[in-house]
């Protein structure tokens, strides 16, 4: 597992599950018809940022857990293994018996590592593909704003042509 990798999909803190939710509450309003408005489309980028962020560091927490967990479960293995093989030092069934027990408990934590190894891509991917819906949120936040902006520049032409215009005498009343 790389030390870079941070990932699980089950958490313990409650900082991840307040996360989800405000993920969740996000994309609801974003997607559920109240877009539109730049600022809404703005915000919600950024709320997924931070979401995102503090999920992150939740991934990295319980990571640093299941790292520190596994390496207890090795020592304890390799442990169990040398007293069992100072126990039945003379007996070579034994010897064989507790080689066979040791590497099993050594695939089952391979197992259990390359699971870990595995959700912890999947949790990054998740949180890449939340950075991604924030990119595009804000995209088209900006777009919105750009457009509103063009917008409002030819109301506000229209309007100040049209105070010009009645503001200044008619001179055609011959």
């Amino acid at each position: 597992m790389s030390p870079t990798c941070a990932g699980k999909t089950r958490l313990r803190s409650s900082t991840g599950w307040q996360t989800a939710v405000l993920i969740s509450a996000c994309l609801g309003s974003t997607l559920a018809g109240c877009g539109g408005d730049a600022r809404v489309e703005l915000a919600a980028a950024d709320a997924l940022d931070v979401a995102a962020a503090q999920l992150r560091l939740a991934f990295d927490e319980y990571h640093a857990e299941i790292d520190q967990a596994d390496r207890g479960r090795q020592h304890a293995a390799v442990g169990a293994f040398v007293a069992r093989l100072r126990a039945d030092i003379e007996d070579e069934n034994a010897i064989r018996a507790h080689t066979a027990d040791f590497t099993e408990a050594l695939d089952a934590l391979w197992a259990d590592q390359q699971a870990e190894h595995q959700r912890c891509h999947n949790a990054l991917d998740n949180l890449d593909a939340v950075g991604e819906i924030a990119t595009g949120l804000r995209r088209v936040g900006i777009a919105t704003l750009t457009v509103s902006d063009e917008v409002r520049g030819y109301f506000d032409s229209l309007v100040a042509a049209r105070q010009q215009a009645a503001a200044q005498p008619e001179t055609n009343h011959e």
